[in-house]
């Protein structure tokens, strides 16, 4: 993982770790709510630590962290 992308994942699971924890593997698209929950993380870096229009993080970014994250709920070791 790229500098930016873990930053971007312990971000995420530091801030949403109560949210991750309840996708279960077995709901209906789990990766589409881990995407919800790291664009939520992605504004609130930004709202707290960047100006307004900030882009940090790239789509690369985001899709390696939500792909990260979701085979870590889905392999059980979230």
């Amino acid at each position: 993982m790229l500098a930016e992308q873990k930053e971007l994942y312990f971000h995420t699971k530091n801030h949403f770790k109560k949210e991750l924890k309840k996708i279960s593997p077995e709901c209906i698209s789990p990766l589409i709510a881990v995407r919800q929950i790291v664009k939520k993380a992605i504004e609130k870096y930004i709202n707290d630590y960047c100006t307004k229009d900030a882009q940090v993080f790239s789509e690369e970014d985001f899709q390696e962290v939500s792909n990260r994250l979701y085979n870590e709920i889905i392999n059980g070791e979230l």
